[in-house]
């Protein structure tokens, strides 16, 4: 399975590359064998039937090394708490894949020194919204965003759930003033053994309530075309208050079944906070406010 993902060339470099990692750990020379306390491949292979508890344990496990010339134990703990979460794909009652408890596992799985560092090198401008008491701040770009989003869900529902995710889905549409338009997107998540996708999600970043609304409506010509089981817009922001007073799409577009997540996070990703209006297994709409997310 190491293997197979240092040499996926749709994984990230990262990935591939804490693969090739993994794999020279385990050679070892004449005067040194290891001995697996429990083996991070092992945890890869983790099949869903696995529960959440056991998971997690392997996945704090170590390899242990024992240098048979000087007697003495080294203790080589293989770091891919960032790369995925150790859980299964979380269920709604009817089995359906819960894509709100999907996003908030993956959320936690961001990497903080990615968010924290896009601050300053890959920021736009908040303009007229206030981030921490002040307007024009630098605040993270969409793209950063959705690169991590991306990564975690290829890490975790493909490579280990063989799910397919898809970034920039490429669609094509004859829209209202008569013209062809090029439509992108975000990403898609979608059992392999299914027609159509089970989410669509579109992603912003700190983003006012025009913005909001133009991507409210902008999500439905994707699911247009791919026939989600869910469609879904997650907003990213630093603006304060963001949580805490939630702006929430029209009744319409309520009623066509899009679910919106707020996702408010200081500078440093540590302290993150959401917001959410989505449907249950019984396609009711309920509300969560101001849920703390991290730490």
């Amino acid at each position: 399975m190491l293997e197979g993902i240092s040499n996926d060339s749709k994984a990230s470099q990262e990935v591939r590359a804490r693969a090739t990692k993994l794999l020279q750990k385990k050679k070892v020379d004449g005067k040194t064998r290891a001995v697996l306390v429990d083996t991070t491949s092992h945890y890869i292979n983790t099949s869903p039937s696995s529960s959440s508890a056991s998971v997690s344990n392997r996945k704090r496990n170590a390899i242990e090394t024992i240098d048979t010339s000087s007697g003495k134990r080294q203790c080589v703990v293989p770091d891919i708490e960032h790369l995925f979460p150790g859980v299964d794909v979380p269920l709604r009652v009817d089995k359906s894949t819960n894509i709100l408890e999907v996003l908030k596992l993956a959320i936690r799985t961001f990497d903080q020194a990615t968010i924290t560092l896009a601050s300053v090198r890959a920021y736009k401008e908040s303009n007229h919204l206030r981030v921490d008491s002040e307007t024009n701040a630098k605040v993270p770009r969409e793209s950063v965003y959705d690169a991590e989003m991306y990564r975690v869900l290829l890490n975790w529902l493909k490579i280990i759930h063989k799910f397919e995710i898809t970034g920039q889905w490429h669609l094509g549409q004859v829209c209202e003033d008569g013209d062809y338009h090029h439509l992108y997107c975000d990403l898609t998540i979608k059992k392999s053994d299914s027609p159509n996708p089970v989410a669509v999600l579109e992603l912003l970043a700190t983003a006012s309530p025009p913005k909001l609304d133009s991507h409210f409506e902008q999500v439905f010509k994707y699911a247009q075309q791919l026939n989600p089981l869910e469609v879904w817009v997650v907003h990213f922001s630093r603006e304060d208050g963001v949580v805490e007073n939630p702006y929430w799409p029209c009744k319409q577009l309520q009623e066509r079944g899009l679910n919106v997540v707020h996702l408010w996070h200081d500078k440093e990703f540590k302290n993150v906070r959401m917001s959410a209006r989505s449907r249950d297994a019984s396609g009711n709409f309920y509300d969560i406010i101001d849920e703390q997310i991290l730490p």
